[in-house]
């Protein structure tokens, strides 16, 4: 990466991946307090992607908008998955990978290409996924013990 633009839009990408994973399982959910939980830190993702583009768009760069060829295919990957039932388990095991996966890739990329500055201004939206990898957490044990 040339520019922390570059590492920005890298993140970027990375919560609108966020947000089609989990209005992917979301889709396939009925009323329950599972999927409402699940909402919530969608709706988180969309606030960070909208903080981000704006950091972006505000300060002389270009926010790229989508999850790219791999979000994509993930999303595809997710929907085709979930065409027989998921059990609820097994979908908050994927999340909290890809919630996982995706902070690290996140956090690597702002330790190596951000400034001060920029690092600021994601750090909230860290603090927020830390909080997802939390309650995912705490919804998977919830689940465990139900079983």
């Amino acid at each position: 990466m040339k520019t922390s633009f570059e590492a920005l839009n890298k993140i970027l990408k990375g919560e609108h991946m966020a947000i089609k994973q989990y209005q992917a399982y979301i889709d396939s959910l009925t009323d329950t307090p599972l999927r409402n939980h699940l909402t919530a830190i969608l709706t988180d993702h969309k606030e960070h992607a909208t903080r981000i583009a704006y950091y972006i768009q505000t300060n002389g760069g270009q926010a790229e908008e989508g999850a790219g060829f791999v979000g994509i295919m993930a999303d595809w990957k997710t929907r085709l998955t979930n065409m027989g039932e998921t059990a609820p388990l097994q979908m908050l095991e994927r999340l909290y990978d890809g919630e996982d996966k995706g902070l690290s890739r996140a956090v690597q990329y702002s330790e190596q290409f951000l400034n001060s500055a920029e690092k600021e201004v994601l750090a909230p939206i860290f603090a927020d996924e830390h909080d997802h990898l939390k309650q995912l957490q705490n919804l998977r044990e919830g689940i465990y013990n139900n079983i």
